[in-house]
C-alpha cells in the first residue's frame, strides 16, 4: 500500500464511511426504544427502571469504547502515512488490551448493581428492577472488547459497512427475541424486564462474530493480522493506545457522571421526572446518532490526512462533515416542532405523560446546533491526535453541568426546565471553544499545534 494521495476528500467519501455508522447507531438505539415501548405498555415502573439502568451501562460503555478510539485514530494515521506495519501492531495488540477493562465493568455490575442504583438515589422497586436487568445485560460487556476493537480497525481503515450490518442483525434478533421473552410468546414464560435483557445479551453475542471475522480474514483489510500475535500481547505497543485513547475515555466517563448526577437530582425531585428526562435523552439522541455518523467520518477522514501530514485539508474535512450535519439538523429540528406528541406517542400511551414531555420536547432542537458542532469539531480534533484537549474541554463542562443543573433545579425552582437549560450552556459554550481550537490550532490558547501522533 502506498502513500495515500493528497487530494481533497469528496463528500461522496464523507458519506461512504458515515452512512453505515449512522444505520448502526440507529438500529443500537431501536433496540432500546423497543425495550422500552414493550415494558412502557407492560408496566410504567419498568420503563423508569431501564432509564435508570442504561444511564451507568452507557456511562461505563462509552467510555470503554472511547478508550478504543486511539486504536481508530491510530490506524487511520498510519493509514494516511502508508505504514501497514503499524496498522498490524496496533490491531494486534489491541484486541487483548481493550478486552481488560469491559471485564472489571462486568464484575462490577454483576456483583455490585444495587449499590450503583442506590448510589444515585433510586429507590424501591424501581431499585429492584433496574438491578435485575442489569445483572443480566451486563453479560453483554464480555464481548464488547473484541467487537468493539473490531469496529475501532474497521473505522480507522474507513470500512463501515460491516459494522452496520453487525448493527442490523442485533436488532433484528432483538426486536424478535424481546416479542418473545416480554410478552412469553411461543411457549416461553413471560419474563417481563428480564426478558428484554435475555433478548438484548442474547442477541448482542450472536451478531459479535460478524466483525470479528471479517477482520480477521476479508481481503479488503490491507494489512495481515495474526490470531497467534494476538495473544502474544505487547504492552509497550498498547500503551501508545491507552496513551491517545485513555483521555478520550475520560473524557466520555466525565460526560456520564454528569448524567448520573442529573439523573439523581432528578430522582430526589420527582421519579416521573427521571422518566421523562431519560425518555427526551432517547429522542435527543437520534439526531445525535446521525451527526455522530459524521463526526465518526471526521474522526477517520481527518486522521488519514494528518498522517499525510496535510493539515489544510484535515481542516477542510472537518468543517465539510460539520456543514452536512447541520443541514440534517435543520431537518430534524422541523420535524421535532411539526409533531412532537406524535413522536411520544411511539414510547407511551399515557396521556398525562405526553403532553407533560411534549413542552420539553420543543427545547431539543435548540440543544442540537450546538451539540453537533462541540461533537463532530471534537472528533476531527481527535482524529489530530490532540484527545487531551478534548478531556480538558469536557472537565470544564462536567463542572459546569452538575453546578448549574443542581442550581436551577434546587435553588432557582425551575425543575427540569433546569437540566434543559443547562445542557443548551453547556453546549454551547464548549462547541465555540472547539470549533475555534480545531479552526485555530496553535494561534488558540498559544497551545501547541496538531500533528500525528508520536509514539
Amino acid at each position: 500500500m502506498g502513500k495515500t494521495t493528497t487530494e481533497g476528500i469528496t463528500t461522496k467519501k464523507i458519506l461512504t464511511i458515515a452512512i453505515p455508522l449512522i444505520l448502526q447507531q440507529l438500529s443500537l438505539q431501536l433496540q432500546l426504544w423497543v425495550d422500552r415501548a414493550m415494558l412502557g405498555h407492560v408496566d410504567i415502573r419498568y420503563f423508569s427502571a431501564v432509564g435508570n439502568a442504561i444511564v451507568p451501562y452507557h456511562a461505563i460503555t462509552a467510555m470503554i469504547l472511547a478508550v478504543c478510539s486511539g486504536t481508530t485514530i491510530l490506524i487511520a494515521q498510519s493509514i494516511g502515512s502508508g505504514n501497514k506495519q503499524d496498522c498490524q501492531n496496533y490491531a494486534e495488540c489491541s484486541y487483548i488490551g481493550n478486552a481488560i477493562l469491559p471485564v472489571i465493568a462486568f464484575l462490577w455490575f454483576f456483583f455490585g448493581s444495587e449499590y450503583v442504583f442506590k448510589l444515585i438515589g433510586v429507590q424501591s422497586p424501581i431499585l429492584e428492577y433496574s438491578a435485575s436487568y442489569m445483572r443480566i445485560l451486563c453479560f453483554s460487556l464480555l464481548i464488547l472488547g473484541p467487537v468493539t476493537t473490531s469496529f475501532s480497525i474497521l473505522q480507522g481503515i474507513g470500512i463501515t459497512k460491516v459494522i452496520m450490518l453487525s448493527g442490523i442483525v442485533s436488532n433484528i434478533l432483538n426486536i424478535f427475541l424481546d416479542w418473545v421473552l416480554i410478552f412469553g410468546n411461543l411457549g416461553f414464560p413471560q419474563m417481563n424486564i428480564e426478558g428484554a435483557a435475555y433478548a438484548s445479551t442474547i442477541s448482542n453475542f450472536l451478531a459479535s462474530p460478524i466483525a470479528i471475522i471479517y477482520v480477521l480474514s476479508h481481503k479488503n483489510i490491507p494489512f495481515k493480522i495474526s490470531i497467534k500475535k494476538i495473544f502474544c500481547f505487547h504492552w509497550s505497543l498498547y500503551k501508545n493506545v491507552l496513551k491517545v485513547g485513555v483521555p478520550s475515555g475520560l473524557e466520555f466517563f466525565l460526560w456520564n457522571i454528569g448524567n448520573i448526577l442529573v439523573v439523581s437530582f432528578l430522582n430526589k425531585l420527582d421519579i416521573l421526572a427521571t422518566g421523562i428526562y431519560t425518555l427526551l435523552f432517547s429522542i435527543q439522541i437520534v439526531p445525535l446518532f446521525i451527526y455522530m455518523g459524521f463526526a465518526n467520518a471526521a474522526l477517520t477522514l481527518v486522521g488519514h490526512k494528518t498522517g499525510e501530514d496535510n493539515q489544510k485539508q484535515a481542516i477542510g474535512v472537518g468543517f465539510k462533515c460539520l456543514r452536512i450535519s447541520l443541514v440534517i439538523c435543520a431537518v430534524i429540528a422541523a420535524i421535532y416542532f411539526t409533531v412532537p406528541k406524535l413522536i411520544l406517542r411511539i414510547f407511551t400511551n399515557d396521556a398525562s405523560l405526553i403532553d407533560y414531555a411534549a413542552s420539553f420536547l420543543l427545547i431539543i432542537p435548540f440543544i442540537m446546533f450546538p451539540a453537533a458542532v462541540n461533537n463532530v469539531i471534537g472528533r476531527g480534533i481527535r482524529g489530530m491526535g490532540d484527545t487531551r484537549w478534548m478531556l480538558y474541554s469536557q472537565i470544564f463542562g462536567t463542572c459546569l453541568v452538575i453546578t448549574l443543573s443542581y442550581t436551577l433545579i434546587f435553588t432557582a425552582g425551575l425543575g427540569l426546565w433546569g437540566i434543559f437549560i443547562t445542557l443548551l450552556i453547556d453546549e454551547t459554550v464548549r462547541g465555540i471553544i472547539n470549533f475555534l481550537r480545531f479552526w485555530k490550532g496553535r494561534e488558540f490558547f498559544f497551545l501547541k499545534p496538531f500533528g500525528k501522533v508520536t509514539t
